[in-house]
């Protein structure tokens, strides 16, 4: 653990210090990846080209048939290595999201996964299921939900309510695309017949008639574990919710990127009191995954933005979320698992921040 903090002249002579030199290095707390698919590490192919799909239910379609063509394929040792990659970016925790019991990749050495499986259910029989396999592990594993349009509200609740009485996360997607936001408000629309085509819509699912944080809102699952993914197309009303409830908000804007679904209203969220924190999403819809990139991408989306604020989504808005108080910052009983980034310029911050190029990462 950091036992204390400041100016060589006054730690110099501290009791049994020993004295490391990192001229030329930045040191900065450990970044945290708040969401990411490590199971995913197989399907790069899908960003493997120019044009994004035509829209999210058509990039699922196609991930589902990618997925099932890869059936029986070991993917362990692809996610092993983006979590080697991870390592070596500076991510000392990664929150990750998977559709199996197991994690794809456990522990690094020095990264920690806190692995979360993902349950989905719309239809009455897939929520009776979804539940059933929830019950059959009853043994402190960690549960999430898919996303709104995806989860019946039954299941939405079991789950939130297992989170809570655990005191675990509740990651989900949330406004990610403009076409989640029209299935919630009609019914209807490109999710609509996604959902009929895979012969899960059995007609049990009440449109709730609102806006993604507004039905969550209604179903009481806005609290300050409740961690909403994306949040691109939320209105004013709705991003004040999310304020009022202190619930977590996740940025993934190379993954915004790639698919073409929007950018995050985050100059609203900053103005209510958010602190979003990032996350890289999969290799499925993001070409890189590096936290450095993610605030690169924010910094460019939002260039009137100070990058020190950029910084800490990286960094300490994520250890808050995650409630891991010894991460995200250098401070007297802070971790002293953090790093050091080579450097060259006149401003670090926007060297950190700004500047696209790779940076070279060192382990304190």
């Amino acid at each position: 653990m950091i036992v204390a903090v400041g100016p060589y002249r006054h730690l110099r002579h501290g009791k049994h210090a020993r004295l490391v030199e990192h001229e030329g290095r930045i040191l900065l707390p450990a970044l945290l990846n708040c969401h990411c698919h490590l199971e995913l590490s197989g399907c790069a192919a899908m960003t493997d080209r120019e044009v994004a799909p035509a829209h999210m239910p058509a990039w699922i379609t196609e991930l589902l048939a990618l997925r099932a063509s890869r059936s029986g394929e070991d993917d362990t040792s692809l996610a092993c290595a983006v979590l080697a990659r991870q390592h070596a970016d500076g991510v000392a925790l990664l929150v990750d999201i998977g559709n199996g019991l197991r994690p794809a990749a456990s522990c690094h050495d020095m990264t920690r996964v806190d692995y979360y499986t993902e349950l989905l259910g719309l239809s009455r029989q897939a929520t009776l299921l979804a539940l059933q396999v929830m019950q059959d592990h009853d043994d402190g594993h960690n549960f999430t939900c898919h996303a709104p349009y995806s989860t019946s509200a039954a299941l939405l609740q079991a789950v939130k309510e297992r989170a809570a009485l655990l005191r675990r996360l509740y990651p989900l997607h949330v406004g990610e695309s403009l076409d989640e936001v029209e299935f919630l408000a009609t019914g209807h629309g490109p999710f609509r017949s996604f959902l009929e085509e895979r012969g899960v819509w059995d007609g049990s699912f009440a449109v709730p008639g609102c806006g993604p944080v507004a039905y969550l809102e209604r179903l009481g699952l806005l609290d300050e574990l409740t961690l909403c993914v994306h949040c691109l197309h939320l209105d004013e009303a709705e991003i004040d919710l999310l304020a009022r409830r202190r619930a977590g908000v996740c940025l993934c804007a190379g993954s915004n990127r790639f698919l073409g679904v929007g950018r995050a209203p985050l100059a609203e969220m900053l103005a209510v009191g958010l602190k979003p924190c990032l996350g890289t999403d999969s290799l499925a819809s993001n070409p890189r995954l590096s936290l450095w990139r993610e605030m690169n991408i924010l910094a460019d989306d939002h260039p009137q933005l100070d990058p020190a604020l950029i910084l800490a989504m990286a960094t300490w808005n994520g250890a808050e979320i995650v409630a891991r108080s010894e991460l995200g910052r250098l401070a007297p009983g802070g971790s002293a698992h953090f790093i050091a980034v080579a450097y060259e310029g006149s401003s670090p911050l926007e060297f950190l921040v700004r500047e696209p190029h790779v940076k070279d990462v060192y382990w304190v």
